[in-house]
């Protein structure tokens, strides 16, 4: 019933704000929701014995191969683990950066932390399918409510992308369901035995890759990402960037492998070149950017990139590598965009020309940003560093090529990154008043720098729960005819 549980704690919660509508205590009853529902993840992990655990199962429509199954392995324990961590301080972003109605944006909020947990949980895959989408309903809404000046352009395109990658990945749902024998089922376990012929797996592989890459997003299904992340509200571009993001590279580990693993290999040497020309591409669009959030918008671009890269080597260092990185990589997000908030509070602005000098000013922010700067240029002993360099590893394998790549990002994020950090806290003072960082802002990075330091000291805390199914994932690849 645990599993059940973490989806119905948000769903009730954001029910009960919409029903009550209790203003005042909005931003509370969302936080205390997020705190239970990290209560029942760790006790999940904490139970957790290195084996898949299958929680709920019961027929819901069977003529159709839909099932109400509900479970999850390491790499799924990883992604709950990812979500109820980074949750309360989405929420609690709001207490610091407010934005429109508390009690609706809360709401969204929560409903799409129970989306999020579906989609983890969904071992059938219609029931995937179902949670994929209902992901973006609340941030339709977000982006639609409070989406700035070009709120309804941006809402349009948003829609549009993710209704031709869910379109896609419905069809392939329901053409490989229809290969399984009678009665069919869409389970994932019964999808993953299934040995479609390589002609079928060759243009199959393009209908769900399609919808993985605009989730994630990657070149060249990204058009969409950089004015919704840098128009959303600081909430909003934290749970796509740092949570949403990431379905899609759960996605093709968990269901595209699984499904068209020849396909999928076969098409690897053109999405590994697509997704690292895209993320050097990103690399270097963010270090000409002038707007900081939209700068941090292409560095989460270029991040997806190289993942995306490592994950198609097909070697235990670039999957267990990009596995990893998505924790650490959802955790930088949250800091970065929090920062931007915070800045672009203070000077009124995301304009970069509207910064510098900061550093005598907020000294105790600046030290704070430093941190998160460190994490995020990969200096050992941080969260990032064994990531990437298991990502350049997986690189270096596959190709001295895509390793040099690899590389080449690590120096462009360097660079992008110092380069931010100068021009928002060193050079000329533009003699504007700010105040340094108050307990609030203390209270949400502090604890968020110690996760940088905790998780890259103790790197394993993570790995070992992809190292199985990892394992698992390479011996079914070298046992293909």
């Amino acid at each position: 019933m645990e599993v059940l549980a973490l989806i119905l704690i948000p769903f009730l919660a954001g029910l009960l704000l919409l029903i009550a509508r209790p203003a005042a205590m909005a931003r509370g009853i969302a936080l205390v929701s997020t705190l239970l529902s990290l209560a029942v993840v760790f006790w999940l992990w904490y139970t957790w014995t290195g084996v898949a655990v299958t929680g709920i199962s019961h027929d819901w429509v069977p003529a159709w191969g839909m099932r109400f199954v509900l479970g999850y392995g390491g790499i799924g324990l990883l992604m709950l683990i990812l979500t109820g961590v980074l949750f309360p301080f989405i929420i609690g972003t709001g207490y610091k950066q407010p934005v429109g109605d508390p009690v609706l944006v809360n709401a969204l909020l929560l409903f799409c932390q129970s989306a999020l947990f579906g989609v983890f949980l969904a071992q059938n895959a219609f029931l995937f399918y179902i949670f994929f989408e209902l992901t973006l309903l609340p941030i339709f809404f977000l982006l639609l409510k409070w989406g700035g000046e070009h709120k309804r352009a941006i809402t349009v395109r948003f829609f549009l992308y993710t209704l031709l990658g869910g379109l896609a990945l419905l069809f392939s749902i329901a053409y490989v369901t229809l290969q399984t024998p009678l009665p069919h089922s869409a389970d994932f376990s019964v999808l993953a035995a299934l040995h479609l012929p390589m002609h079928v797996q060759m243009w199959l592989f393009w209908t769900m890759f399609l919808a993985f890459a605009i989730k994630m997003p990657i070149f060249p299904f990204h058009s969409w990402q950089p004015e919704t992340y840098t128009m959303a509200p600081t909430q909003g571009t934290m749970v796509l960037s740092a949570v949403m993001g990431k379905m899609g590279l759960y996605g093709i580990v968990v269901f595209l492998f699984a499904i068209v693993p020849e396909g999928a290999q076969y098409w690897s040497s053109w999405v590994i070149g697509l997704s690292l020309f895209g993320a050097l591409y990103a690399a270097v669009i963010a270090f000409r950017q002038n707007d900081f959030k939209r700068m941090v918008a292409y560095s989460s671009m270029s991040h997806f990139g190289l993942m995306c890269a490592a994950l198609f080597t097909w070697n235990a260092y670039g999957i267990s590598g990009t596995m990893y990185q998505t924790f650490a990589h959802g955790v930088l997000m949250v800091c970065l965009f929090y920062i931007v908030g915070a800045v672009s509070q203070r000077t009124g602005s995301n304009d970069f020309a509207s910064m510098g000098g900061l550093k005598t000013k907020m000294p105790r922010f600046a030290l704070l940003f430093m941190f998160v700067v460190g994490n995020a240029i990969a200096l050992p002993l941080t969260q990032s560093f064994p990531g990437e360099w298991l990502m350049y590893n997986g690189l270096w394998q596959w190709n001295n090529w895509t390793a040099f790549a690899g590389v080449l990002l690590i120096v462009l994020g360097a660079i992008y990154m110092l380069y931010a950090y100068q021009r928002v806290m060193l050079g000329p003072d533009r003699n504007i008043a700010v105040t340094d960082a108050d307990d609030e802002e203390h209270t949400f990075l502090v604890p968020l720098i110690l996760i940088f330091m905790l998780v890259g000291l103790f790197p394993n805390v993570i790995l070992h729960l992809v190292d199985g199914p990892v394992q698992h994932l390479l011996n079914s690849f070298t046992s293909l005819p």
